[in-house]
């Protein structure tokens, strides 16, 4: 398992990424729904916030296999979590591509 530090900069990285995602659709193609851009961005922010503070407290600091599990869960709820929002985000460019081709 990767240290705290790690698994914290990469979910910055992560959070980061899928936030200049939505904000370059929404600054820069005009038919994008910005509602939903301000409240993907608004959960991108929520996300990075939820997951840094469940890295920094496991469960049952002493017992090594109970610190293992929950490492596993926030890595798995994470990750999924991502694939929602980047769904969320592939919806709001399919939505702009649709505009932009008729």
């Amino acid at each position: 398992m990767a240290s705290k530090r790690l698994l914290k900069k990469n979910i910055g990285y992560i959070a980061g990424d899928l936030f200049t995602e939505v904000l370059i659709c929404k600054l820069f193609i005009p038919a994008t729904d910005q509602e939903k851009a301000e409240v993907l961005m608004t959960r991108i922010l929520d996300m990075q916030d939820e997951f840094a503070k469940r890295a920094n407290r496991p469960d049952a600091k002493e017992n090594k296999k109970r610190v293992k599990e929950y490492y596993s869960k926030l890595i798995a709820d994470l990750q999924a979590e991502i694939n929602s929002i980047g769904t969320e985000i592939a919806e709001l460019s399919k939505k702009v591509n649709e505009s932009l081709t008729k």
